[in-house]
C-alpha cells in the first residue's frame, strides 16, 4: 500500500512528500478505472504467481508490513473474519508492552529503516482509549517508517481534536476499509482530509464492494505447509508482532480465539514465532520470515474461496473451515 504524507512546506523533504501524494492520487484514480472482473482475476492469479516464482521464500532486506494489534475485538461482526475478531473478547494491548516491542525492533533495526510500513489495526483500533499514545510511541521509535491506522472508519466521526492532532503530529495515514453497511464513507473521507490528515480507502473498496475470502482451515493439519506458504498472500509480507512474538502470518497469533470457541486444537509451536527479545540481529528476523511455519499445515490454500458476499457472523465454525452446514 502506498503512503501519502502531509506536506512539509517548501523544503526538499516536503516537496518529495507532495510528489508522493500526487503519485498516490494518480494511482487511486487508475484503480478506480479497473473493471471489477480484472480485480477478481488478480486475486485469483496472485497465489499461482507466488507459487510459480517462489517469491515468499526469497529473503528480503526489509519487512514489508508490520502489524500491531491495538485490540483484538471489533465493532463490526464480519462473517469469517481472518483476525477471528467476532470470537474475541474485549482485549486491549497494554501500551507498555507495545512500547517494549517497538523499542526492541528499533534496536535490532539500527540506524537504517528496514520496515516499509507499520499498520496499527485490530479488531478495530479506534476502540482502544489510548490510540493517540500508540501513535506517539510508533513514531518515536520509527521516525522514518510510514505509519498507517487501519480502521473500518465507523468511529472516526466521534474523534476529538486531540486525536486529529496526534495524527498530524505523528504523520499517521488513516486507511479505511469500506464495508457494505449503512454509513457515509465518503463524508468520513472528507472529514479526515479536512483535518489535514492523509486518507485512503483500503484496496479497491472505494469503488468495488467489499467481499470476503475464505482460506479453509484444515483442522487435522494435513496440508503441505511449504505449498501453503508459497501460495499465501500474507506469507513473508504481513508480519505480526504480538507481545514480543513475531509471526510470519497475521492468522497465527489470533487463532486461539477459534480454538477457545470451538474446542479445536490448532497447535502453535515455538517454531511458529520468533521472540524478538531473544533475537541477535534484524537479519535473523529476515531469515525467519521467509520460511514456512509449522502452522501452515492448517491452511488449505488450494481450497480458497473468494468473492464471498459480506455478511454478519453467526459464530459458526463453518465460516472458517468451509464445512457445509
Amino acid at each position: 500500500m502506498c503512503i501519502g504524507m502531509p506536506p512539509d512546506g517548501g523544503t526538499a523533504k516536503g516537496k518529495n512528500r507532495q510528489n508522493k501524494i500526487k503519485r498516490m492520487k494518480i494511482l487511486n484514480a487508475l484503480k478506480g478505472m479497473v473493471p471489477y472482473r480484472l480485480v477478481l482475476m488478480r486475486r485469483e492469479l496472485l497465489p499461482l504467481w507466488a507459487l510459480w516464482t517462489r517469491k515468499n521464500m526469497k529473503r528480503k532486506d526489509m519487512i514489508e508490513i508490520l502489524h500491531f494489534h491495538l485490540v483484538d475485538h471489533c465493532n463490526l461482526n464480519c462473517r469469517g473474519c481472518d483476525n477471528f475478531s467476532p470470537l474475541a473478547p474485549e482485549t486491549y494491548t497494554e501500551l507498555s508492552v507495545f512500547e517494549a516491542d517497538c523499542r526492541r525492533m528499533a534496536q535490532l533495526m539500527g540506524t537504517k529503516n528496514r520496515i516499509k510500513e507499520i499498520q496499527l489495526l485490530g479488531g478495530e483500533p479506534l476502540l482502544h482509549p489510548q490510540v493517540e499514545m500508540f501513535m506517539d510511541v510508533a513514531r518515536r521509535y520509527f521516525p522514518h517508517t510510514p505509519v498507517n491506522l487501519v480502521s473500518n472508519g465507523l468511529l472516526l466521526p466521534r474523534q476529538g481534536d486531540s486525536f486529529w492532532e496526534a495524527c498530524r503530529r505523528n504523520k499517521v495515514h488513516i486507511v479505511v476499509t469500506k464495508y457494505p453497511v449503512k454509513f457515509d464513507y465518503h463524508k468520513v473521507a472528507e472529514l479526515v482530509k479536512s483535518k489535514g490528515v492523509a486518507f485512503s480507502f483500503y484496496g479497491h473498496t472505494d469503488v468495488v464492494e467489499k467481499t470476503m475470502v475464505c482460506v479453509p482451515l484444515d483442522l487435522e493439519g494435513r496440508q503441505d505447509g511449504r505449498d501453503s506458504f508459497l501460495r499465501c498472500a500474507r506469507a513473508n509480507r504481513c508480519i505480526s508482532l504480538d507481545h514480543g512474538k513475531l509471526y510470519t502470518c497475521s492468522l497465527i497469533p489470533y487463532v486461539k480465539y477459534f480454538n477457545q470457541k470451538f474446542g479445536t486444537k490448532l497447535a502453535i509451536e515455538p517454531s511458529d514465532y520468533m521472540d524478538i527479545h531473544q533475537a541477535d540481529s534484524f537479519g535473523q528476523i529476515l531469515d525467519f520470515t521467509c520460511k514456512p511455519a509449522p502452522f501452515c499445515r492448517y491452511c488449505n490454500l488450494k481450497g480458497t474461496v473468494g468473492n464471498i458476499k459480506f455478511g454478519i457472523s453467526r459464530h459458526e465454525r463453518s465460516e472458517w473451515t468451509g464445512e457445509k452446514n
